[in-house]
């Protein structure tokens, strides 16, 4: 099991336009999942499932920006219904699957 876990302070920009940037925990975090944000040219992606906490199933998408940033981002599929703004997220492994879980 790995002892990678990522940790996201939740936005209004986050939730309400689904973008969020993928700090050094999130991208150390998706490379478990064979995602490496630095292999990845502008405009790419990745996408793997995950679930909350609860049960409920998603998708976390993992992409670069299409600018010449290239910004490293990642959207998860369903995440407005999960949280709300000021809580924070955390990713975890648990056997092979990806847990998240939403701290209020």
């Amino acid at each position: 099991m790995s002892d990678k876990k990522a940790v996201i302070k939740l936005t209004k920009t986050m939730l309400n336009k689904c973008i969020i940037d993928a700090n050094a925990s999130v991208r150390e975090f998706v490379k478990t999942q064979d995602v490496f944000f630095d292999d990845m040219l502008s405009g790419s992606w990745h996408s793997f499932q995950a679930e909350f906490k609860n049960g409920t199933r998603t998708f976390i998408k993992c992409y670069r920006t299409k600018n010449a940033r290239a910004d490293r981002r990642i959207s998860i599929k369903g995440i407005k219904a999960q949280a709300d703004v000021g809580d924070t997220v955390t990713f975890t492994l648990k056997g092979d699957r990806v847990i998240l879980e939403v701290l209020k």
